[in-house]
């Protein structure tokens, strides 16, 4: 009897053990909106380092930054898949459009549009057990578009599409003066009307999917739903229609739909809820800002005070906020002094550290002592990290006794990765847990703060032949000047080996980066791979001008005098050559010598 009571202890004992993390690690089954790395790479690899096993559908069936998402084949995919997991997050705007991209772009009627979602509804049936949790965006009204992401007639009719969306909402809201009314006539007689008919039908047909979607959410289909507002700026045709669709969702919990500014977050935020929601777990979250505009600033892009953002965030993870009592989370949410934010290219971006700042770091490292995990919203800036705050952060030593560091594209896309990656982080082993941050320093700080600009001007310069180009393309010089300059910075600044920097540029553009941090140091280092690239240049040059010269020996030994002066051409040619080879590398070095100067007055120079 007492073998059996041992027996019946030793199995309660290690159940109670086993009621951790690991024990409670699921599947959950993810279909992003495309392929960036905020969608896919850091997503997935968030989730996984916290214990979750995601499966994906294959790369050729989403959306690209030159191909279009499969949404037939997603469907099939996901009813195929779909019992395997034991939750799925799925991307509306994939398994309808075929992407967030497409979304924007594509020529399908409505009934194609109305069967897909129907389809959703099947595989719920047919999966009645698995919980859904989807999310949708309301197409966003940009100031212009960029190639390939709207339109090809938005490159030049955007901003006046997007003047007269904001006459729109005026007119909506409260009515338009004598000479707003003038403009919006004048924008109307300039802008094809087939364009705008074209672009209006599509939103048209974007509000109607996402009512249809709300109302599947009140009869249960999902789990939870959220709606985000893709670059929600305000008094534009996306804020107006946003607020239409609130009026769709009265009577509908919290907690089971959410509707905020966004869309590249919400895969990540899902997630999260689908974690919280097999654990239990309702995490209490206290949220404190700097001195400054604090919860009333209305960041560009968002369209709302942050502080109604971050709430709703927290709700829809299944969270609380609390100022009350210990914290599962602080979330610091670095605010500018005024309400308004800017660009991280400005000028102004550069480390002064004000009072304010100093006060802020110091509530950050007196949580960090009293055991509360930190995640960092950085948002004082829009696209990219507030140089300021990153210095602090960095003389404070602290950069890596965070829980998650945020401070990337829109504010609302840095709160819903700040709330998910500082909920998620207490899952993850140290190595795993270093390995975000170091992802997120280089992509949000080093690359969007601060490299971007660099790599911009090398653009132009490369353009005008007044910059080398080792490579095929420049989409592949561009990123290799980049993973030289992204391994510099985790090299000098994070103390991280930089040949476990893989760096990328996706999508051909240098709006996004993707930053690789393996766990092995395999990578080359891309300055030692661009010096032999230099060096193989000059040895070309070096050996086509010893060919000349021996031509021209040989020249005159023949007694050819033709033959001479051609040779003695050669050599003339080749000596040029080499010259400006030479002339070219001295102004290259220059170029690269002032760049980091320039860089580290824009930042500061790394400790030694």
């Amino acid at each position: 009897m007492k073998l059996l009571h041992k027996v019946i202890r030793f199995a309660v004992f290690a159940m109670i053990l086993c009621t951790g993390p690991a024990a409670l690690a699921k599947t959950i089954l993810y279909v992003p909106q495309d392929n960036r790395p905020v969608d896919l790479a850091y997503t997935v690899s968030t989730a996984q380092d916290a214990g979750y096993t995601i499966i994906t559908p294959p790369q050729k069936y989403l959306s690209g930054s030159n191909f279009k998402g499969s949404p037939e084949q997603l469907l099939q995919w996901v009813d195929a898949h779909a019992g395997e997991a034991d939750a799925m997050v799925l991307s509306v705007d994939s398994l309808v459009y075929g992407g967030l991209v497409d979304s924007r772009k594509h020529n399908m009627d409505m009934a194609t549009l109305v069967r897909r979602i129907n389809e959703i509804e099947k595989i719920k049936n047919n999966h009645s057990h698995i919980p859904i949790y989807a999310f949708s965006t309301v197409m966003r009204s940009p100031w212009a578009g960029g190639q390939g992401v709207e339109p090809d007639y938005y490159l030049t009719y955007g901003n006046d599409i997007y003047e007269l969306s904001a006459l729109q909402s005026k007119m909506d809201e409260e009515g338009l003066n004598p000479q707003e009314r003038t403009d919006w006539f004048n924008i109307v007689q300039r802008v094809p009307m087939e364009y705008l008919q074209d672009w209006y039908n599509r939103r048209r047909k974007n509000m109607m999917v996402n009512h249809i979607l709300i109302q599947c959410a009140k009869k249960g289909i999902f789990t939870y739903f959220c709606l985000g507002h893709d670059d929600n700026s305000t008094h534009t045709q996306s804020a107006l229609e946003a607020k239409y669709l609130e009026t769709e969702s009265k009577g509908v919990s919290n907690n089971v739909y959410g509707s905020f500014p966004g869309a590249d977050q919400l895969g990540l935020l899902l997630i999260t809820r689908a974690s919280n929601d097999f654990n239990n777990y309702h995490p209490k979250i206290t949220v404190i800002y700097p001195l400054g505009g604090g919860a009333r600033t209305v960041p560009s892009y968002d369209g709302q005070e942050i502080g109604k953002t971050i709430k709703a965030h927290i709700e829809a993870v299944g969270g609380v906020i609390t100022d009350k009592e210990r914290p599962d989370l602080l979330l610091a949410v670095n605010t500018p002094l005024t309400t308004q934010t800017s660009e991280s290219a400005n000028f102004e971006n550069f480390p002064i550290m004000l009072d304010s700042t100093k006060v802020f770091l110091g509530q950050i490292e007196k949580a960090i002592q009293a055991g509360i995990p930190v995640s960092i919203v950085d948002m004082a800036f829009s696209n990219g990290s507030d140089n300021t705050l990153v210095y602090g952060l960095y003389m404070d030593k602290i950069m890596y006794s965070l829980a998650a560091y945020n401070g990337w594209n829109t504010a609302s896309n840095s709160v819903g990765y700040g709330v998910s990656q500082g909920i998620l982080s207490k899952y993850m082993t140290a190595d795993a847990h270093q390995r975000m941050l170091t992802t997120q320093y280089l992509d949000n700080w080093a690359y969007q703060a601060n490299v971007r600009d660099y790599i911009t001007r090398m653009q132009e310069k490369i353009k005008k032949n007044e910059e080398p180009q080792y490579f095929s393309t420049i989409n592949a010089e561009l990123q290799s000047r980049t993973k030289e300059q992204l391994q510099r910075y985790a090299k000098d600044y994070l103390g991280v080996d930089p040949r476990t920097i893989q760096v990328t540029l996706p999508w051909n553009r240098l709006f996004e980066v993707y930053v690789d941090v393996r766990a092995f140091p395999d990578i080359p280092l891309e300055s030692r791979i661009r010096e032999q690239m230099r060096q193989a240049e000059n040895d070309r040059i070096k050996a086509q001008e010893d060919g000349a010269k021996a031509a021209l020996s040989a020249a005159k030994q023949s007694s050819n005098s033709q033959n001479t002066v051609t040779a003695q051409a050669a050599v003339q040619q080749s000596a040029e050559a080499d010259a400006d080879e030479q002339q070219s590398d001295l102004q290259s070095q220059q170029i690269d010598q002032r760049e980091e100067l320039a860089q580290q007055q824009r930042i500061w120079s790394p400790s030694k």
